[in-house]
């Protein structure tokens, strides 16, 4: 982050108006994506502003560049009433960085669905139980749907893992379960590659030939 001050010794009468020498330059590197730059402006000289309501303004700045999000599940294998661990994991393969810097939303929301024949016994505290649909499930563990929110700003490496304890009620061959990377709203505009938006864990998967 960048700070600069610019002073104007000049006395401004009401109505009137200063602008800066020459015309605001903003320069991007190569992790730019979603911008901002804040400009705000104080009396000096101990002066006192009867309105500083108007005295601050936001400005995007949009950078040619992309992100590629990304997901991955896993393979777990076990036997009826054991507990095995089931990590979904996020990656932000870059090159930029990614930030919900006006909203504060969650950067993206990794969704897993549970597989058939299991029960979550123990899940992480960013991930949020759901219904199937997306509402509201009463109960910490035993959901079928977890909602796992990362933090407004992801930097162009950010990696995240989530580990869920799946408890196997029924053996089911080849049982998946779903892992979507998702933004809250909308679609990812930035993302060139969504193929690997989505992933599988998969539960007492049939061993290849």
């Amino acid at each position: 982050m960048t700070h600069a001050t610019c002073t104007f010794d000049d006395e401004i009468a009401p109505g009137a108006r200063v602008e800066l020498p020459e015309q605001l330059v903003v320069a991007v590197n190569d992790k730019a994506l979603y911008e901002r730059l804040d400009l705000s402006v104080d009396p000096a000289g101990g002066v006192t502003d009867i309105d500083s309501g108007d005295n601050y303004v936001a400005q995007e700045v949009l950078a040619d560049n992309t992100a590629d999000f990304a997901v991955r599940g896993t393979d777990v294998v076990g036997s009826a009433g054991e507990t095995v661990t089931a990590e979904v994991r996020f990656q932000n393969k870059g090159p930029a960085w990614f930030g919900n810097l006006g909203s504060g939303d969650p950067a993206a929301v990794v969704e897993f669905r549970v597989p058939q024949g299991t029960t979550v016994s123990d899940a992480p505290t960013e991930c949020r139980p759901r219904t199937l649909t997306g509402g509201y499930y009463p109960n910490r563990v035993g959901a079928p749907r977890y909602d796992c929110n990362l933090p407004y700003w992801v930097s162009e490496n950010t990696e995240r893992a989530f580990a869920f304890q799946l408890r196997v009620d029924t053996v089911v061959q080849d049982a998946a379960g779903p892992v979507v990377v998702r933004p809250v709203f909308g679609e990812f505009a930035f993302d060139p590659e969504t193929k690997n938006n989505s992933a599988k864990v998969v539960v007492n998967a049939t061993p290849k030939a």
